[in-house]
């Protein structure tokens, strides 16, 4: 997953997004696209068989939402995996302080990892 991740010439990226989460990554995305954070070069680390991402810089939030899953693209915007998303009680694999996300806000991982 890493490896891919960091394949392409840009960096990888997580896209939140509102809505119910497709059954495929093929699928096109039903609902807003409510941010999108970069992450670093490469995409995390791996300990213990799971994988943390490390973002490189805030979002900035582009529709007022609540966020409900998200989806990860390689540094060429190849999607690599779709994810279920939740404020910091939740125990989903991408998690923000608060799923209630606001235009022209910024958004921050408070945390994301993939086992």
């Amino acid at each position: 997953t890493l490896a891919h991740l960091d394949a392409g010439a840009g960096s990888a990226a997580v896209q939140i997004y509102g809505g119910t989460k497709p059954v495929t990554v093929t699928t096109t995305p039903s609902g807003p696209l409510l941010v999108e954070i970069a992450l670093t070069k490469p995409a995390g680390a791996i300990t213990s068989n799971m994988l943390t991402l490390s973002q490189a810089a805030d979002g900035l939030i582009v529709a007022t939402g609540q966020a409900t899953w998200a989806r990860f693209v390689n540094g060429d915007g190849a999607v690599v995996m779709d994810a279920d998303c939740s404020d910091m009680a939740g125990s989903a694999e991408v998690r923000l302080v608060s799923t209630q996300l606001y235009a022209g806000g910024d958004a921050r991982l408070a945390s994301a990892v993939i086992g």
